[in-house]
């Protein structure tokens, strides 16, 4: 931390146990420092250069998730510590822009091993609805704008394996037996409906096709070696993890710009607090 003055005088190097509870600007969008609270007493901090922000994002803040990424709010596993969304919200107060908060992270990693992804995720209607071979982050987004919590992944005997790591994850057994039928009826699916989507899907995997969702051939494997198993992949239940990705509009330098694409001199910002991915 530069040096500084306050109530106990020059602060120089580093302070630790400290929050910055304001940033310090001028109508020319310039900031000059923060307002730093340390051992119950208020300092101004006068910044040389200027103002780094890096205080990761806001998914522990869990009004600030409702108000701009209600989805995650699904989520019971938010990754993050101190992430109360403090450095963005300091950012605003002086003018910076806030984008793309409505974005996040989210994922149930559902493999190793990897004879998983042979198999298909079913929601609650019984419909397939993603290419399994794809990154288990994306998978998760899309288990996310699924109506409802319940999601299935359907193997067969050639293609299950049990998980490396089940009890962290709780992917457990949802559903087994000797017909699809069975699997259906003990899901409480639609009635026909998971027996359309495993017809359709053997069908174009026999062939080394996936029309539908594009699963790249080396996955494509008809499901047709009873007995069956359906794992539990419900959102209400799994560890689905999550982390926002929204943040303070930066140049790739770090500046962190206004509504009008402005720079505020003097202020910067990295890591979460600042938008990086969805961009």
């Amino acid at each position: 931390m530069p040096e500084s003055t306050g109530q106990r005088g020059k602060i120089t190097a580093f302070s630790v146990n400290s929050r910055a509870i304001a940033l310090v600007a001028d109508e020319e969008l310039r900031v000059h420092g923060a307002v730093v609270k340390s051992n119950g007493q208020e300092h101004f901090i006068q910044a040389r250069h200027g103002v780094i922000l890096c205080t990761s994002g806001f998914v522990m803040n869990r009004e600030m998730v409702k108000r701009h990424a209600p989805p995650l709010l699904r989520s019971l596993y938010p990754i993050g510590s101190v992430d109360d969304g403090s450095g963005i919200r300091l950012g605003m107060s002086v003018g910076a822009a806030a984008i793309h908060m409505n974005e996040g992270f989210v994922t149930l990693p559902w493999y190793p091993p990897g004879s998983l992804v042979n198999g298909i995720f079913i929601n609650e209607r019984g419909q397939r609805f993603i290419n399994e071979d794809c990154y288990h982050g994306r998978v998760s987004q899309i288990i996310f704008q699924q109506a409802g919590d319940r999601i299935f992944l359907l193997q067969d005997h050639a293609t299950y394996a049990p998980m490396e790591y089940e009890k962290l994850v709780r992917v457990e057994i949802a559903a087994a037996g000797e017909t699809r039928e069975e699997i259906e009826r003990e899901l409480r699916l639609p009635e026909g409906s998971l027996l359309s989507t495993v017809d359709i899907y053997n069908k174009y995997a026999a062939l080394g096709q996936d029309p539908m969702f594009h699963k790249s051939p080396e996955w494509l494997k008809p499901l047709i070696e009873p007995p069956f198993v359906a794992l539990d992949c419900r959102v209400d239940h799994c560890f689905y993890s999550s982390f926002t990705l929204g943040g303070l509009d930066t140049l790739p330098t770090g500046e962190v710009l206004t509504e009008d694409g402005d720079v505020i001199t003097g202020l910067y910002a990295a890591g979460r607090t600042a938008c990086g991915l969805p961009r």
